[in-house]
């Protein structure tokens, strides 16, 4: 990624994301946690399909709550509204691994911010997934190149917060799933 040439990143991250809403074997991933630390845990987790779904917000694989192995911080809670009462009879991710698993499996799988996600779905108990041949690509990284709000001080492209994120996995999945069509021009 270079400043010098912001119209052609923008460019750039247009034709991804016409041609990732253009494939079929598309979804999107997000989660809620416990926190930031490498002691995190998902609380929530949702996925939608691009094209097993209606027009504006993508067709839902999955939306559960997640029941983590220690309580959730209040702080947690503060952003996200969820409660260690909501979560109490929720299945443990390894109940949902293997559906999870047979989900991902074979699939592009886009995230806003994957390098967090991916952490905590490790954090939380999901194996390696380079093993499930599915391949992980983080949105948020094509926003900021589309967006081109270059930073001198990190010599890149700005990360961008998700727009019209609601701290609720699956609304942060549609979100990104307006993001995705914003770049590609077709919101």
């Amino acid at each position: 990624m270079c400043y010098e040439f912001p119209d052609r990143d923008r460019a750039k991250a247009s034709a991804w994301a016409r041609e990732t809403l253009a494939r079929t074997n598309v979804v999107i991933l997000d989660t809620e946690t416990t926190g930031l630390d490498d002691e995190a845990e998902i609380v929530q987790l949702a996925m939608i399909d691009l094209h097993n779904a209606d027009a504006m917000s993508g067709g839902v694989f999955l939306d559960t709550l997640i029941r983590p192995s220690r309580p959730i911080p209040p702080a947690a809670t503060a952003i996200h509204g969820i409660t260690d009462a909501m979560v109490s009879n929720a299945p443990t991710m390894a109940e949902i691994l293997p559906l999870f698993i047979s989900l991902i499996k074979h699939r592009t799988v886009l995230i806003y911010n994957a390098e967090y996600d991916l952490r905590l779905l490790q954090q939380s108990g999901v194996p390696n997934l380079a093993g499930y041949a599915a391949t992980f690509v983080c949105v948020m990284q094509w926003y900021s190149l589309y967006v081109g709000d270059f930073s001198e001080y990190y010599g890149s492209y700005r990360w961008q917060r998700l727009p019209g994120g609601d701290h609720t996995a699956l609304g942060d999945c549609r979100a990104t799933l307006a993001v995705l069509k914003r770049m590609a021009g077709v919101e």
